[in-house]
């Protein structure tokens, strides 16, 4: 069996929160964006088992963005988090021509992830974390900076 990325319908969409809580620690912020009617929820599932989910918010005005992608920790490294991006690529050109993602400028697995999964660097939100007090740090450096990345889509329509 494989798994299956596939769009997850509002009414069910609270269900992902405790796995999208790992790609953002305030709930009601990713409940806003669930509430929110520019933004899809995306769940990547293996029977009836969630293995990972993200938020996208569409704008045809450009860019839009995925605002969160998580995936179980048992089952990082095993391609879910990929196959969730592809999948959001794919469906790129329905909405527009670019996509955006950011992460923390500490957050190194992320920044090589999404460099893997084409995304290119586009620009720095300097000091975007510094609401966080105090601050979080990974890998010894404090989070500071968003690192925001881009993905333009090669067979856009729109």
């Amino acid at each position: 069996m494989s798994v299956e990325i596939v769009a997850v319908p509002d009414a069910d969409a609270e269900l992902l929160v405790p796995l999208l809580h790992d790609a953002e620690e305030d709930d009601e912020r990713i409940r806003a964006a669930l509430r929110d009617p520019a933004c899809r929820a995306y769940a990547a599932r293996l029977g009836g088992e969630t293995l990972g989910a993200a938020v996208v918010r569409w704008d045809r005005r450009e860019p839009s963005e995925l605002l969160y992608i998580a995936v179980d920790p048992a089952r990082r490294g095993t391609g879910v988090g990929r196959r969730l991006v592809a999948a959001v690529q794919a469906e790129l050109p329905l909405h527009g021509r670019s996509l955006l993602v950011g992460t923390a400028n500490c957050s190194l697995d992320n920044i090589a992830f999404y460099q893997r999964c084409g995304f290119r660097m586009h620009s720095v939100r300097r000091d975007f974390f510094a609401y966080i007090q105090p601050p979080l740090s990974e890998h010894g450096i404090p989070m500071l900076d968003m690192i925001v990345f881009s993905y333009a889509s090669p067979t856009a329509t729109g």
